[in-house]
């Protein structure tokens, strides 16, 4: 059976950036597995405002956090362009569970170039802020579902090259965004002449052909 974070671990951690004021937000929660069913060992997605950096730095270092190498960071060999910080990843001490944050300051994506991280681009991470939405059920912020919608799509494309199931389902969840114009605006940024055809590609529900599909794409 397999073993879970403390369910109250993760609920104390979101009360305590509420309560210090921190602009975060929740990256995502596959097939929600928070509070409930987060592997233990295995991490949290969240955004924090890159203006809030130094705040939240203190705030985990005063709540008994320690500072850990990043998996895929500057000392194991990777990248960072366009002046995108360096993602951070802490772990809680004196506790039974082995709980990771895995904490960005933008939205980003492994680029095409090896084992060097971009960020996505200017309109995504500025807008996201002022949509972020406050779960009430679970009392934290979380991204809005258009911006979960491109990031969980541009995720799957770059970084994990393929539609898993979890993924397929926030697509599906908030696929009839799709059709806005905003959606289809921020994913161009990212996706270029190819979005049309990404689009009808989601829309029909094709995504075993989207990988090779995209990469393969010539008619720009």
């Amino acid at each position: 059976m397999a073993k879970y974070v403390e369910k109250q671990l993760i609920l104390d951690f979101f009360e305590g950036l509420n309560e210090a004021g921190i602009e975060y937000a929740l990256i995502k929660n596959i097939d929600g597995e928070l509070p409930e069913h987060l592997v233990d060992g295995k991490d949290i997605d969240i955004l924090v405002k890159e203006s809030e950096k130094e705040h939240f730095e203190e705030y985990m270092r005063t709540h008994d956090f320690c500072s850990k190498v990043p998996p895929c960071g500057r000392k194991k060999g990777w990248r960072f362009a366009y002046q995108l910080p360096e993602y951070e990843f802490w772990q809680k001490e004196n506790v039974e569970s082995t709980f990771y944050v895995d904490c960005s300051f933008k939205l980003c994506c492994i680029s095409l170039t090896p084992k060097t991280w971009i960020p996505l681009d200017k309109c995504i991470n500025e807008d996201l802020w002022g949509k972020r939405v406050f779960d009430e059920n679970n009392h934290w912020w979380i991204l809005d579902d258009e911006t979960t919608l491109i990031y969980l799509i541009v995720r799957a494309i770059f970084d994990k090259r393929e539609f898993r199931t979890g993924y397929k389902n926030g697509i599906e969840e908030r696929k009839a965004l799709l059709e806005n114009d905003s959606t289809k605006k921020k994913l161009s940024k990212v996706f270029f002449k190819y979005t049309d055809r990404l689009v009808t590609l989601l829309n029909e529900g094709r995504y075993e052909e989207i990988i090779n599909d995209y990469f393969t794409f010539t008619e720009y």
